[in-house]
């Protein structure tokens, strides 16, 4: 019987994946629900596909990075990182030998159960629910997101059912750190994915702990770039140290990382790292753009608000469900998207309703999230 074409691709890949620890699509440690493979695409390759056409990846288009609700459309927002993440990466794994689909797959899922309003949606949304013995991380809510939330076009049921090692580097990515190395935990237990301690525990591949680093590689220089170009910040403001070794060019700093990211782990093969020179850049830059940027007066305003809104959305959505789903008449609009997210896709029967309204409130993209409150909060004269 000849082999299908997905078979031959995973006998070629034992030749392309030099690396001696990459991870093959044929040794995959399985979905959370066993199907039929496809015959044509690795189990990865596909992994990818289904995050990129889920209905939570379009969304990000319209979720930003630091500066929240921009006029200018050159400010980052959270689709255009995972895209870098994933192109970043990709060149990094392909450079060592390493999975570049199971990569791609990774960096385009990883921050799919982010909030609206970057951090500070995924802060308010941690203290909104911490009084019902909930807890709100994007890297947990990014796996939640494609194991139970994220739908494709088409599809009533929600979930993605991915690849354990695609699932693992989703919830073990991290990013708000800068460590100088990312050991893999190639013993890691599938079951216990939902137990990983955030910052803690490593991913199970190698491949996951490029998306690791890389995340950083991909939002610090663009950080810096958009600072610059809202003018939060200026060039001669950039410690030496920044200047001197990664320039202030989001273009050039890439470059760099890139390129001492190659060529420092062909030394060590277990992890991925900077080298120490370049790691002390990157140290710096994260504590420049955290004292300058993040914490800048016009960003820490945006945020205040974002907060507020957030946190007057969830306590009236939690009302309504609590109370049966009544309400005056006319019915908001995003009440009856509660209802219809209820039905769908908040996936167990009876779940607790701050657990619903979280998982509803974190799927919003900013705009989105403006609209709903203005809704509940705004006063509209009589018609």
């Amino acid at each position: 019987m000849s082999q299908s074409i997905r078979e031959r691709r995973e006998a070629l890949e034992e030749k392309i994946f030099f690396h001696p620890h990459a991870t093959l699509s044929a040794s995959s440690k399985g979905r959370l629900r066993p199907e039929p493979a496809d015959p044509v695409r690795t189990v990865f390759e596909r992994d990818g596909q289904r995050i990129l056409y889920s209905l939570s990846f379009r969304r990000l288009r319209h979720k930003t990075q630091v500066f929240l609700l921009p006029e200018n459309d050159h400010i980052a927002t959270r689709m255009e990182h995972a895209l870098c993440v994933a192109s970043i990466s990709t060149t990094v794994a392909r450079a060592l030998g390493l999975n570049s689909d199971l990569v791609n797959a990774i960096a385009l899922g990883h921050d799919l159960g982010h909030a609206p309003f970057g951090h500070e949606g995924e802060k308010v949304l941690n203290e909104v629910v911490e009084p019902y013995g909930l807890g709100f991380e994007h890297e947990l809510h990014s796996l939640r997101t494609v194991d139970h939330l994220a739908k494709l076009i088409g599809k009533e049921e929600a979930g993605l059912n991915l690849s354990f090692e695609v699932r693992d580097g989703i919830v073990s990515h991290f990013g708000e750190t800068a460590e100088p190395l990312v050991e893999p935990d190639f013993d890691k237990d599938p079951s216990r994915l939902y137990q990983t301690r955030r910052g803690v525990d490593k991913p199970a591949t190698l491949e996951g702990c490029i998306v690791r680093i890389v995340d950083r590689v991909a939002y610090l220089g663009r950080d810096l770039e958009d600072a610059l170009r809202a003018h939060l910040v200026k060039a001669e403001d950039v410690p030496q140290v920044i200047r001197k070794t990664l320039g202030t060019n989001n273009g050039r700093i890439i470059g760099t990382l890139v390129e001492d990211l190659i060529e420092s782990n062909r030394e060590h093969l277990r992890s991925i790292g900077f080298s120490p020179k370049i790691n002390t850049a990157v140290r710096a830059l994260y504590g420049f753009n955290y004292d300058r940027v993040y914490l800048h007066p016009r960003v820490r305003r945006y945020s205040e608000n974002a907060h507020r809104i957030l946190k007057l959305l969830f306590e009236r959505l939690y009302e309504y469900l609590v109370g049966g789903g009544e309400t005056q008449e006319p019915k908001p609009d995003v009440f009856t998207q509660l209802d219809y997210f209820v039905r769908y896709t908040s996936c167990e029967q009876g779940a607790d309703p701050a657990q619903v309204v979280m998982d509803f409130v974190a799927g919003m993209t900013d705009n989105y999230a403006v609209r709903c409150f203005e809704e509940l909060y705004i006063p509209r004269g009589i018609r």
